[in-house]
């Protein structure tokens, strides 16, 4: 993951992809994110058990910022 200083320096940025927008997110957002169960309880051992539950709480957290859905996956 490349971090930026601000949306303007993300947008600035020579590799930048405006299909991407949706993704730009302050840090301290992305670190609410993936601070969630879907990347915490990794290393349980009912986690692929359980992974749905985790995603969906990924999604949420998402929903709860504004976004739609993680950029990485189709809609």
């Amino acid at each position: 993951m490349n971090l930026f200083r601000s949306e303007e320096h993300v947008k600035n940025w020579s590799l930048y992809d405006p299909s991407t927008a949706e993704s730009i997110m302050p840090l301290s957002n992305w670190a609410t994110v993936f601070s969630g169960p879907l990347c915490r309880n990794r290393l349980q051992p009912d986690y692929l058990s359980r992974v749905h539950d985790y995603a969906g709480a990924l999604l949420l957290s998402l929903k709860k910022l504004g976004k739609a859905g993680p950029f990485w996956s189709p809609e």
